[in-house]
């Protein structure tokens, strides 16, 4: 019999789990956090910034051979940078057509010729204490609405038939 830390029947259990699951999920994409472009601030970006290189109608064609035909954006983090291009560490490209494909660190020379927008990405806490914010009231209210944890307005059906005694 496997080890449980609660005897609770497995049916109980199991949905237990799954409420909990959902409760906590909002919480969990809100972990993600919130993160905005800005300009990039130095022409010059050092190793490791997380950038998004909006390409030139000359950009998409240029590049097409190396990354793809099509390619509205190149996101990723910056190896190194000289005067004429930007060498990247891809982690997705955005499509013209909206589509965005992950890639897994490749890395890309982007000329800066074919560069119409670079762009840095910064983490807004304001944006993510929001999230987080509604996600955690989202949380709560689903806790308080499904009396999880005994917490919460019970159902004052639940009571013996016929109401309390002396109301019959």
């Amino acid at each position: 019999m496997p080890f449980q830390l609660f005897d609770v029947p497995e049916q109980v259990g199991t949905a237990l789990v799954r409420r909990v699951t959902a409760a906590l999920l909002p919480l969990a994409l809100a972990g993600g956090g919130c993160y905005t472009y800005t300009p990039l601030a130095t022409p010059d970006p050092v190793p490791g910034t997380r950038v998004s290189l909006v390409l030139s109608d000359q950009g998409r064609v240029g590049m097409g051979p190396r990354i793809g035909q099509g390619v509205a954006r190149v996101d990723g983090a910056i190896v190194g940078a000289s005067d004429t291009a930007y060498v990247l560490s891809v982690s997705h490209i955005l499509g013209i057509n909206g589509n965005r494909n992950p890639w897994a660190g490749e890395t890309v020379q982007v000329q800066r010729a074919y560069v119409a927008n670079s762009l840095q990405r910064q983490f807004s806490r304001s944006r993510s204490f929001i999230v987080a914010g509604g996600a955690a009231a989202a949380v709560v209210a689903f806790i308080l609405t499904r009396n999880l944890f005994g917490l919460g307005g019970g159902d004052a059906s639940n009571g013996p038939p016929g109401g309390p005694p002396g109301n019959q």
